[in-house]
């Protein structure tokens, strides 16, 4: 139930912290930015922390694998285009115009 997700130390809704914004926990306060960092428990076995929890309660099942997933893809890109350059290639070729 939706009481889990938020653990035994005193949910994020009903608390009497609840009226900060009405955020499940406080590191759900830069969700609208995305510059929170998921929680991995929210929607397993439900956060221990509750509203204390420094991790967000309000991101999406999978989110923390996928933004991992992306932080990859960038560091992968960066060093490829930085051994680009190494070997005085450009790492980045704009396209050609087109001829209309």
């Amino acid at each position: 139930p939706a009481a889990a997700a938020f653990g035994a130390a005193g949910g994020a809704r009903g608390g009497p912290r609840a009226a900060v914004g009405d955020l499940p926990s406080i590191g759900s306060a830069a969700h609208a930015q995305r510059r929170c960092k998921p929680c991995a428990f929210t929607h397993k076995d439900g956060c221990q922390s509750g509203f204390d929890c420094k991790f967000c309660h309000l991101c999406p099942p999978g989110e923390k694998k996928q933004r991992k997933k992306e932080r990859k893809e960038i560091r992968r890109a960066v060093k490829g285009a930085r051994q680009g350059e190494s070997h005085g290639v450009g790492a980045v070729v704009p396209p050609a115009p087109l001829i209309q």
